[in-house]
């Protein structure tokens, strides 16, 4: 690439923008990559960054080096976004899958083989082509013509490249969303207040990164087919194009450089035993008789009316284990299969019916009464309220008085 034949104007603000994203995922990769308890979670995000870096140096590096016809080195750096894009996709998920990793259960390891084939064949393609000819390299462009075999070869996986690419984005995203939608499903069994930890900032950046790659795909169809229709001249637009990757860039950034693991069991605790996710098939091996479990919920159902153990806003499943003497497992047990609700409902059904007494019979405020009855937010007490008895506090409390 000859910047001297480019437009100036246009070609400096593409520097730009890319030394400051370079710059940006640079230091988001230092950070991640810093000694903390946590680096083992955040290291595929970390590695995000450095592919993403790595990726950016191609048109910087391009000015450094000697002009004229693109050396080995110019063309190495413009091609490694190969393997480093069709990396970036897996590395999200991968940080997704850690960030929501129950450690009371047995951890799944994924099938890195099928994750990491195409990535072998982004390097594979990458070192193909540095390894061709120098005449042969110089002839891989868009509607080459009389290409001899090994060129036919490098364009095809070019185009592979591409198209697989472009369908790992929305497969990848799809993964991530099922995996948080299991993840609160997880949750609801083991905390009665869920706000900290339930990474709504993750799905919406799953969403936000399909609306990315929709973009781009709309910005290619408008470019390779010079499609005209209003509002595709935005599809075109260079500065669009940077605001939005920008966009993505810093909300990973923002939200992934600040979040940590939601499910944290204390170091001290009764809990034994793995506590799996389909009530179904959960506690079929469990061994605890009828006669135990009701025993077990007799207790749980004690604590909550003569010591309002729900009105702690920070409960979790391993406190309320403790407090009864029981395991996790066989807790959740006794919930799910005697008592019928999941701790997450089960705690703030109770928080929910005090709350009604306190509405009925004080002035004091909703916000208040929220807080008193064990809940950590205003939002989350009227989405609990609403759910449970399909009115918000002030209705309820216009209607009984």
């Amino acid at each position: 690439m000859d910047p001297a034949a480019l437009n100036f104007d246009q070609e400096t603000f593409r520097l730009a923008a890319a030394v400051g994203l370079l710059v940006l995922s640079t230091f988001c990769a230092n950070l991640l990559l810093l000694p903390d308890r946590h680096r083992r979670v955040r290291l595929p995000l970390a590695l995000f960054f450095v592919a993403q870096s790595i990726e950016l140096l191609a048109l910087p590096v391009s000015y450094l080096l000697p002009g004229g016809e693109p050396g080995f080195m110019n063309l190495a750096f413009e091609l490694v976004e190969i393997p480093m894009t069709m990396g970036q996709p897996f590395l999200l998920w991968l940080y997704v899958l850690r960030l929501t990793r129950d450690p009371t259960i047995t951890f799944a390891v994924p099938r890195s083989v099928w994750h990491g084939l195409p990535i072998g064949f982004a390097c594979i393609l990458y070192l193909y082509i540095l390894l061709l000819p120098a005449p042969l390299q110089a002839g891989l462009q868009p509607g080459a013509k009389d290409l001899v075999i090994w060129q036919s070869i490098a364009m095809a996986g070019l185009y592979g490249a591409t198209i697989l690419f472009y369908a790992l984005v929305p497969i990848y995203s799809v993964m991530i969303l099922r995996r948080l939608s299991r993840y609160r499903t997880r949750l609801k069994d083991l905390f009665a207040s869920n706000e900290s930890r339930e990474l709504a900032w993750a799905r919406w950046l799953a969403i936000s990164v399909v609306a990315y790659w929709a973009f781009n795909v709309v910005a290619i169809v408008v470019s390779e087919f010079d499609l005209n229709f209003p509002g595709a001249a935005v599809f075109d637009s260079l500065l669009a194009a940077i605001i939005v990757r920008y966009t993505v860039t810093w909300s990973i950034a923002l939200w992934g450089l600040r979040q940590r693991p939601g499910i944290v069991p204390p170091f001290t605790t009764h809990s034994t035993g793995p506590v799996t996710e389909l009530p179904a098939r959960k506690y079929g091996r469990s061994g605890l008789s009828d006669t135990r479990l009701d025993r077990i919920a007799t207790k749980i159902e004690t604590l909550m009316k003569d010591e309002h153990l729900y009105l702690q806003p920070d409960l979790s499943l391993w406190d309320l284990s403790d407090r009864i003497g029981s395991t996790t497992h066989y807790t959740s047990q006794a919930l799910n299969e005697k008592i019928g609700q999941r701790f997450f409902d089960y705690i703030n059904h109770w928080r929910i019916q005090d709350a009604k007494n306190r509405l009925r019979s004080s002035d004091a405020t909703i916000l208040a009464i929220a807080y008193d009855v064990g809940f950590n937010s205003r939002s989350s007490f009227y989405t609990a309220f609403k759910r449970e008895l399909g009115q918000t506090p002030s209705q309820y409390r216009s209607k009984k008085r």
